[in-house]
């Protein structure tokens, strides 16, 4: 059985965390800003990375900036662990880190790999905007959560 955990990134990690998302798409990494995005997070203490058996495999940015509301930025698994059922674990504890009772996302419409781990882990379509990319609609997602911890 395989052990997911995650951990906050520190600095050290920027490396490793900046090739996760250069490796999976170098021109969105660049014409995004990722690398900015990344250090910004890290120094926040909002990136936490996604370790397998104590292997880094991705990492995942969180924070409270959606509508005062938990929200997943961004999560990045390295290609060959995709499929596996770490996403949705990652997924998992994330929510359970979480000091509000909802847990937000988005993923472009085209992106449907994304659309499946989300479903499969709890997460309940909440609607649509469209232009932010042109011609893919960004699609929202909520997941509720039963937490002591939750304040809103």
């Amino acid at each position: 059985m395989e052990n997911i955990s995650l951990r906050k990134a520190t600095i050290k990690d920027k490396a490793l965390v900046v090739d996760f998302d250069y490796s999976l798409d170098k021109v969105e990494h660049i014409e995004l800003k990722r690398e900015e995005k990344i250090t910004k997070a890290i120094l926040d203490k909002e990136c936490f990375i996604i370790l397998v058996n104590n292997r880094a495999v991705g990492f995942v940015i969180f924070d409270y900036r959606f509508f005062d509301q938990g929200w997943i930025e961004l999560i990045i698994i390295e290609e060959k662990y995709r499929g596996k059922g770490i996403g949705g674990q990652a997924f998992d504890l994330i929510c359970k880190q979480c000091k509000t009772n909802k847990v937000f996302t988005s993923t472009n419409s085209s992106n449907i790999q994304m659309q499946k781990a989300l479903s499969k882990a709890g997460f309940s379509f909440a609607g649509k905007i469209n232009g932010l990319d042109d011609g893919d609609p960004e699609l929202f997602y909520y997941k509720k959560i039963k937490s002591k911890k939750a304040k809103n």
